[in-house]
């Protein structure tokens, strides 16, 4: 009866406790009402809504294209049918390439925005272009263009001065005369020969007494070369 009689009393005391708190909301509300007015309540209610609305956050869909990518490889020509391209774009997003217009490989680019691939080339020039699209299926507009040439013959290489036949002198100075392809790096004992855009050089070298070695080395922009080597006696 005692265990009642607690509870009884317990419940009592809450019933208490909940009616004071109603009353002084009661009390609060009606000083409200007479300091701000009923209009002013209202605006304050909705403002508390749209303050809680707006900590909720709002879905929206990704619309914007990631920038083009960027090749760091800068090479010209090659002499190696197979080429690692490598450059940046966005992190995450796949890099799709394309030489002479065709698609050729898919890459993702890393959480640094890295990417690599190796390509096969053809013979000649090729356009490589690329471009990015990410997770969202946005695609960026085209990279800039990307050209080397792949080239697997060494460069051409005639002698004419002296001919083939000459294998001794008795003048201590003869020029070296012949003809090349043009942009090539042609070197005569180490020493580097101008080459005209024919493709034409022509080069003076003094003779020692007794056996001369002249080393001629063409070297495309592929890396090919083309070597000759003349043996001339120089006899007084």
């Amino acid at each position: 009866m005692a265990k009642f009689s607690r509870l009884i009393r317990k419940q009592e005391s809450k019933n208490i406790r909940m009616a004071v708190i109603y009353g002084l909301l009661t009390i609060v509300l009606a000083i409200g009402v007479i300091i701000l007015g009923i209009p002013a309540l209202i605006r304050l209610a909705v403002f508390l809504g749209d303050l809680k609305s707006s900590s909720i956050p709002i879905e929206t869909k990704d619309t914007i294209p990631p920038s083009p990518p960027i090749f760091t490889t800068t090479l010209e020509a090659t002499n190696s049918a197979k080429l690692n391209i490598a450059g940046y774009a966005e992190p995450g997003s796949k890099v799709i390439l394309y030489i002479d217009g065709q698609q050729l490989n898919e890459v993702i680019a890393d959480s640094d925005g890295l990417f690599k691939t190796d390509v096969n080339l053809v013979e000649g020039n090729n356009d490589i272009f690329s471009y990015a699209q990410d997770s969202a299926g946005n695609k960026s507009v085209k990279s800039t263009d990307l050209n080397i040439g792949f080239i697997n013959k060494p460069p051409k290489l005639e002698i004419t001065t002296p001919d083939k036949d000459q294998s001794s002198t008795d003048q201590n100075k003869i020029t070296i005369i012949g003809i090349t392809e043009s942009e090539t790096n042609l070197m005569i004992n180490d020493h580097l020969v101008i080459v005209s855009k024919s493709g034409d050089f022509q080069y003076p070298i003094s003779l020692n007494t007794g056996e001369n070695q002249i080393n001629i080395v063409a070297t495309d922009k592929a890396g090919n070369k083309t070597e000759k080597m003349i043996t001339i006696n120089f006899a007084e």
